[in-house]
């Protein structure tokens, strides 16, 4: 996997990526598309909000060929423009550049439906739930992610922080497990018992979005369930003593 690159990596750090990440998965549940924000690399820079099902089965069987496609649309991103394209198997796409500092950063990439003289037939539509659009109704989708990233275009005077990142104050344990700071915080309330409810509320973001971040910290471990994560880490001193330190403030539920 590519490096970040500097822009992409300030972009996110001004936006704050559990935000875009909520937003991200709000958007693609309204719609009920897919949705993720990549770099101009193609490389994820969010976790994929409903991924498709369809599009994860083609790939399986026309790997080479789905490859093809999306190096195609990778191209067609580093011109800056919003664009809609329909692959080979009838499937929908539209993506929205990101700019920060008047240069392009990044692209959201939104997938996982079709339009309604598409060639896909009904019953895959209902078995693999693709929603349906009409052309008028993408251009709608498509104009309103593209005002909402311009917002985020700041001209901004950016000077290198010499501030050691939040990351580096982890536990050792979890700076080797590559815990990032957000993760950390999961693990810190999962540790005390609460439910994913509970810790959407208290990090102010979506139940979704914490599923999706134990999602990832499980996949990151190579662990099964949320109890192995709090095995792993409550039994730590130096976690403990951070726990501590950072319970200032929380009330009990």
């Amino acid at each position: 996997m590519k490096k970040q690159g500097k822009l992409v990596t300030q972009w996110l750090q001004f936006v704050g990526k559990e935000k875009l990440q909520s937003f991200q998965d709000n958007f693609a549940g309204i719609y009920g598309v897919s949705l993720i924000f990549l770099d101009l690399n193609g490389q994820p820079l969010t976790v994929g909000s409903k991924n498709n099902l369809f599009c994860f089965t083609i790939e399986k069987e026309h790997a080479v060929r789905c490859q093809e496609n999306f190096q195609l649309n990778k191209e067609k991103m580093q011109q800056g423009k919003p664009f809609t394209h329909v692959c080979p198997f009838g499937i929908t796409g539209l993506y929205v550049p990101a700019f920060f500092n008047n240069r392009l950063a990044a692209y959201a990439a939104v997938g996982g439906f079709t339009y309604t003289n598409s060639p896909i037939p009904e019953h895959l539509k209902k078995r693999f739930h693709i929603s349906t659009y009409t052309k008028e109704k993408t251009e709608e989708m498509l104009l309103l992610l593209d005002s909402m990233l311009r917002l985020l275009n700041m001209n901004l005077f950016l000077s290198d922080d010499k501030t050691p990142k939040k990351e580096n104050l982890l536990p050792v344990r979890m700076r080797d497990d590559r815990i990032s700071r957000r993760e950390y915080e999961i693990i810190r309330l999962l540790c005390k018992g609460y439910s994913n409810k509970q810790i959407a509320e208290k990090l102010f973001i979506s139940a979704p979005t914490v599923k999706t971040h134990i999602s990832n910290i499980l996949a990151k471990l190579n662990l099964r369930g949320r109890m192995q994560i709090i095995v792993r880490y409550y039994g730590e001193s130096e976690m403990m003593n951070q726990l501590d330190a950072n319970d200032t403030g929380d009330s009990d539920r």
